[in-house]
């Protein structure tokens, strides 16, 4: 009896031991390309994947290689239980026959998040926005001593080649007569929610910001140099990335993206004759639309 006892409460120990404590997870099984993945892990301490997946099966574990005694599998606690799921809870097990989560077709767009917090594994197939805006008080006009202006948020431009990609160029700073100064985030629409990008930490500087979470706390970056910024957003990835391109008294910040004989001005989008958007005024014609929706030319010689 006291054996049996001793199993039972070993079983359950191994069953409820937090993955917070892990560094790193993997993907691996039939529908991972390569046979294996490591998840990449939050500044919230959760676990995620983004990309392509076959169809068949996927287990994730706590181990890159299998270790026994060692490795332990997040598991679904039903069986045939689908990756693409609103959240369904996993146990712990050291047995790597259980059956995994089930994907029954391949795409490349798939998206799982591992939450640790409710135990819980989180998949989608991930579609683009149609749009991406930056909202605040960090940018002329954003905003008044009262409220943040939804209508006057900047529109990103997309990426020709990847359309989970958005970037936006222009000035940043730190105003009077605004509420919260400095600051602002990101909309998936011209309203607030339901798409919204935020920092993982208030008040984070927007140039040590890699990572962004989609949705959670209303959270916002924070500038500290006033400049000419250059951000850009991968949705799928949920990474961040932002470039000062010129300080507020015009020169170059960083020898990369430095704002060398091409103006950057405050615009919501640069156009080419040929209708593509461009992310500063280029040498020739260029078609620009202001923030305030007027449509004018601007024509650059300089070389």
């Amino acid at each position: 009896m006291k054996k049996i006892v001793t199993i039972i409460a070993t079983a359950f120990m191994m069953a409820v031991q937090p993955v917070e404590a892990q560094d790193n997870l993997w993907a691996t099984g039939s529908a991972v390309p390569g046979g294996k993945q490591q998840l990449v892990k939050r500044p919230d301490g959760q676990f995620r994947f983004a990309g392509p997946l076959n169809a068949g099966e996927v287990k994730i574990m706590t181990t890159e290689d299998y270790v026994k005694g060692t490795t332990r599998y997040l598991m679904p606690q039903l069986t045939d239980s689908y990756l693409i799921n609103f959240g369904l809870r996993y146990t712990q097990t050291t047995d790597s026959t259980k059956a995994g989560w089930q994907v029954l077709f391949q795409e490349d767009t798939y998206r799982f998040l591992v939450d640790t917090g409710s135990q819980t594994v989180i998949g989608e197939l991930m579609l683009p926005w149609n749009e991406v805006l930056i909202a605040g008080s960090a940018f002329p006009g954003g905003s008044d001593n009262i409220e943040w202006k939804r209508d006057n948020m900047l529109p990103f431009v997309r990426d020709h080649e990847n359309p989970y990609v958005f970037t936006w160029t222009g000035e940043l700073g730190i105003y009077e007569n605004v509420i919260e100064p400095g600051r602002f985030k990101l909309e998936g629409q011209m309203t607030w929610g339901p798409r919204e990008l935020h920092p993982y930490t208030d008040d984070e500087d927007l140039l040590t910001t890699t990572q962004v979470c989609t949705g959670g706390w209303d959270r916002k970056w924070k500038v500290t140099t006033p400049g000419v910024y250059r951000i850009t957003v991968d949705l799928f990835n949920e990474t961040f990335h932002a470039d000062l391109l010129s300080t507020a008294n015009g020169g170059n910040a960083t020898a990369v993206g430095s704002v060398k004989n091409a103006e950057v001005v405050r615009t919501a989008v640069i156009y080419d004759l040929q209708g593509r958007s461009q992310q500063r005024l280029q040498r020739g014609l260029n078609i620009v639309r202001g923030t305030d929706g007027t449509v004018r030319k601007r024509i650059i010689t300089a070389k």
